[in-house]
């Protein structure tokens, strides 16, 4: 499966590391030059196709637009004109906004992806058009699913779902960062104190996980 990637910035990145991970050919992902130096980089560390127009993703079943920001509508009406498939947004658009600015055989998909999906332990949130087609909804969830857990949402939910996954891994790691500081000044050492940490922190998950104790509640 060929993916176009137009944006970068660190969950652009996050997820072509995931997709390489799991063994997409670098050749299959096509990175949207721009003039951006983060593009060249990323395409020249991982030997990916370097493209210069929106009509070059033509051979992509899917483009990402990892983009937030006001001038995301204006790729989304581009790209939308030159692109007949699948077009995810991870920095928003209204799905069925966006879906009217786009070509009438593009369509249109919202995710909301945690930055570990780089390693395959991802989280992906994904919202679809109430009428979107069952092929476009598997494509999708096949994408995110090689990095990860996929839930599919309704768009009203995609913000909350999203934040629960995509925004604590921010506050886990000024968690762990905390508690190496605390335990650093009481005398262990730094490599010892994030080891600790963070192991303690995945086998509490993992317990959560096992024993289900949200069930008992």
């Amino acid at each position: 499966m060929k993916i176009g990637f137009i944006g970068t910035g660190k969950i652009g990145t996050a997820i072509v590391q995931g997709l390489l991970q799991a063994k997409t050919a670098s050749e299959d992902i096509y990175i949207y030059d721009g003039g951006h130096a983060s593009a060249q980089k990323l395409a020249t560390r991982y030997g990916l196709q370097l493209v210069d127009t929106y009509n070059e993703f033509e051979p992509c079943e899917a483009v990402i637009v990892a983009v937030g920001g006001s001038t995301i509508d204006n790729i989304f009406i581009k790209l939308g004109q030159v692109y007949h498939g699948i077009i995810i947004s991870t920095g928003g658009g209204d799905l069925k906004k966006v879906k009217q600015l786009i070509s009438a055989d593009a369509t249109f998909v919202k995710v909301v992806p945690n930055t570990p999906v780089k390693i395959g332990r991802g989280i992906t949130v994904i919202s679809f058009l109430s009428e979107e087609k069952q092929e476009v909804i598997e494509i999708t969830k096949n994408i995110f699913a090689c990095m990860g857990d996929v839930y599919v949402v309704p768009e009203n939910k995609l913000g909350i779902y999203g934040t629960i996954a995509g925004c604590t891994p921010a506050y886990v790691d000024l968690l762990i960062q905390a508690l190496s500081d605390a335990a650093v000044e009481n005398g262990v050492k730094r490599t010892d104190s994030y080891e600790i940490i963070e192991k303690m922190l995945i086998g509490t998950a993992q317990l959560a996980l096992d024993t289900k104790n949200y069930q008992k509640n």
